[in-house]
Parts: structure tokens; sequence; C-alpha cells
């Protein structure tokens, strides 16, 4: 996986989305409760995760990042 790390969150939804690499067509599969992970149409790469009900689910502490990492945080309040 090479590119960017982009995590954006959106308060009212409570979504965390992470986005690896430059945007593609994307499938979800869900992989736990309201926890889904997203795969490139094309090659099955993996390309990012939707986590719904973040706040709920615990938030930022049991969020883990291999490093190093390229990281733009937007829509964080």
């Amino acid at each position: 996986m090479k590119g960017n790390l982009q995590i954006y969150y959106d308060v009212e939804a409570d979504i965390l989305e992470i986005q690896i690499g430059e945007p593609t067509e994307i499938y979800f599969d869900e992989i736990d409760d309201d926890l889904f992970e997203g795969h490139d149409e094309k090659t099955g790469e993996l390309k990012g995760f939707k986590i719904f009900n973040f706040k709920k689910r615990g938030g930022m502490k049991d969020i883990k990042i291999p490093l190093p990492a390229n990281i733009e945080i937007n829509g964080v309040s």
C-alpha cells in the first residue's frame, strides 16, 4: 500500500472513514458490527475502513495505524 492515509470523522453521523492511497471505486464488506473494510473493485486491494457509531465503540483510543504514515485529518471538531 502506497500513498496517503486520509482520516475523516463525521460528527453528526458518528462515522469515521479511513482512506488509504488514491480514491478508486470501492466495495465494502462488514467485518464486525458497524465496521466495514473497503477494497478496490478491480484489484481487491485494501483501500480503507468505515466505522459507524465510532464514539460508542471507544473512539480514538482503540485505533492503531502502522507508522510511518502520511496522515490528513479532516472534519474533526
